[in-house]
Formats: structure tokens, C-alpha cells, sequence
């Protein structure tokens, strides 16, 4: 079989490049033709992917692994998203969580090399999983490699944690996600929302909003407890401007994913969900401010206003034998 191994070595200082030798090695020698790229960007990792993917029936691969962390598998969706190519994981990155919720190794280039090759040859799953496909809402696109997302797109705090997040260089792993959000701590305040789901529409201050298809964010930070990846239906949650003392509290019941029953804490399901920033000056009015620039899977989006869309079956991900998953 023919697979497009796929890494970006420029994140991670590197570490990647170690990586994808193992998973190479590992895969060329169960009988597979490997073709290795490593972009110096991610934008020369994506379009070296969608030129070793082919188009249409004359595709050139049968198969897409990327290396790397959350964002390089958001990438990997970017590319494979309703293309019908499989996508196998070798999750290298600081919070691996996409492959927690799907039960896969983290940091272990070699047992997620065998699940791959184990999933190819039939001992495994390949498994059709929902995406978030995101557009404007009047339906206009976006740039290319912003449409697809496989985990959760954060518009609050949650947002304003990830990018400062990615600023830092220490502590190491998921460290980095509990002191920037200490540090967003300093300048809390609620920012202004329209959101637009299947049930109707909602306005006003919140502090976190997210949209979620599977549950984890942060390193293991258990978001969304009730995700599931596999029915259709995207979950959005919001939380209402509430005092340092409770973030703080909400924020050590997020790990264990007993967050939901609190009060200040709202869930709906639903099929799309529309965001958009209140008017600047109804929000200035009001005390609120204009949400952050939103993330997808840890990695920048589009700004608002954004319609999110569950599309069913989308990617089909190379998985363990028992099931779709995580902890």
C-alpha cells in the first residue's frame, strides 16, 4: 500500500523529525511504499500533502499520516476531509488531544506506527468520524486551509489561552495552557456574542465559547464530556461571566470533566452554529468586549462572524481494533 507520511519538523523544535524516521521505518518495513515529506511550514506541509494525495479517482496515496500535534492533525483534515483517504496519527505533539479522545498512543512513535499498519491490514478500524466544516454564515467560503477542524473551535477565554499559549516556551507541555491561563486571569472581563443554533438564537456576555465534536482541549482538559464524534451533532458550550475565584475553580473541574453542573456552565447540541461578535457598539454599551480571534484545533481560524457545521462521515481515521473512543 501506498501512504503520504506527512510532518512538519519547524514545530516542536524538531522533535518530529525523530518521529516520523521511527513511523517510516516501521511502516516500509510491514511491506508499505512510504512517501516522506516534511514541509519547513504549514503551508508547505499542506500543499505537499495535496499534491501527494492526487485528485479524484487518480488518487496517489491510500492512505495520509501525519506527525505531529493537534494542529499538524488538523492539518491532515484539512487535506483528507470528504476525500474518503484514510488518516492515521503519530501524535508527537505538547497536547495530543485528538489522539486522547480516540484512544490512541501519545509520544510513541512506534506503537502508533504498529496501530496504523495493524488498521491497514485489517486488524484495526477504519472508522468514519464527523468534522466542523466552517464557512461565513451567508454561506461565503473560507481560505482553504481554514474550512475543516476535527476536535473543538474556542471563541472565548478559551481562545485568548490558546494563543497565548503558543507564545510560550516554558514549561514544557501542558504546563503552558495553566500559566496562560493564569495569566488571562489578570484582564478577565466577559466578551459580547450572537450565537445561532438549531434551537434558535442567543445574546449576550459570556466568558468561554466553544464548539466541540470531540472532548478535549488544554493537554486533557476534559471539555466536553458528552462529545461524540460519530451522531451528527456538535456540542456548544457557554459560560457566563463569573468572578476569578469560580474560573478557578471551574478551570480544576475541567480536568476531571465535572464542570457541566455548575450553573454559570450552558450546554446545547446542535446540528450548525453560527457566532458572531455583537456590534461594537452594543457590546461597548453593554461592557463587553469583542471576542478573541478564534482557534480549530489549536490552531488560528477565520475571525468572526463564522457558521460551524457538523458534516457527517467526513474523515475516515486509522484506529484500534475496540473502537472510536478515548478515555
Amino acid at each position: 500500500m501506498r501512504i503520504a507520511l506527512l510532518s512538519n519538523p519547524s514545530s516542536g523544535r524538531g522533535r518530529h523529525a525523530a518521529a516520523d524516521d521511527v513511523a517510516r521505518r516501521i511502516l516500509t518495513g510491514a511491506g508499505h511504499e512510504v512517501l516522506h515529506v516534511r514541509g519547513s511550514s504549514y503551508e508547505q506541509a499542506r500543499d505537499a500533502g495535496r499534491a501527494l494525495l492526487g485528485d479524484g479517482p487518480h488518487r496517489n496515496v491510500e492512505a495520509l499520516v501525519v506527525v505531529g500535534g493537534d494542529g499538524m492533525v488538523h492539518l491532515g483534515v484539512d487535506i483528507v476531509a470528504t476525500t474518503g483517504v484514510p488518516l492515521g496519527i503519530v501524535a508527537t505533539g505538547t497536547g495530543n488531544d485528538i489522539a486522547r479522545h480516540f484512544g490512541l498512543p501519545s509520544r510513541d512513535a512506534e506503537a502508533s506506527a504498529r496501530l496504523i499498519n495493524q488498521a491497514l491490514s485489517g486488524k484495526g478500524s477504519i472508522t468514519a468520524v464527523d468534522a466542523i466544516y466552517a464557512s461565513r454564515p451567508d454561506g461565503t467560503l473560507l481560505a482553504p486551509q481554514r474550512r475543516w477542524s476535527l476536535a473543538v473551535v474556542s471563541a472565548g477565554v478559551d481562545a485568548a489561552v490558546n494563543a497565548r499559549a503558543n507564545t510560550l516556551s516554558w514549561p514544557a507541555r501542558e504546563g503552558r495552557y495553566v500559566r496562560a491561563f493564569t495569566a488571562e486571569l489578570a484582564t478577565l472581563a466577559p466578551y459580547g456574542y450572537r450565537v445561532t443554533t438549531d434551537e434558535g438564537t442567543w445574546e449576550g456576555p459570556a466568558l468561554l465559547l466553544a464548539v466541540a465534536n470531540t472532548r478535549y482541549v488544554g493537554g486533557g482538559m476534559d471539555l466536553a464530556p458528552q462529545a461524540d464524534p460519530a451522531d451528527g451533532l456538535l456540542e456548544v458550550l457557554r459560560l457566563d461571566p463569573v468572578g476569578r475565584t469560580h474560573l478557578l475553580a471551574l478551570f480544576r473541574r475541567l480536568f476531571r470533566g465535572t464542570h457541566l453542573t455548575d450553573p454559570a456552565v450552558h450546554v446545547e447540541r446542535s446540528c450548525t452554529v453560527t457566532i458572531e461578535a455583537l456590534a461594537e457598539r452594543t457590546g461597548r454599551d453593554r461592557g463587553l468586549r469583542p471576542p478573541p480571534h478564534p482557534f480549530a484545533d489549536g490552531e488560528p481560524l477565520a475571525e468572526l462572524p463564522l457558521r460551524l457545521e457538523a458534516i457527517p462521515d467526513a474523515v475516515r481515521l486509522l484506529l484500534p481494533a475496540q473502537g472510536r473512543s478515548g478515555p
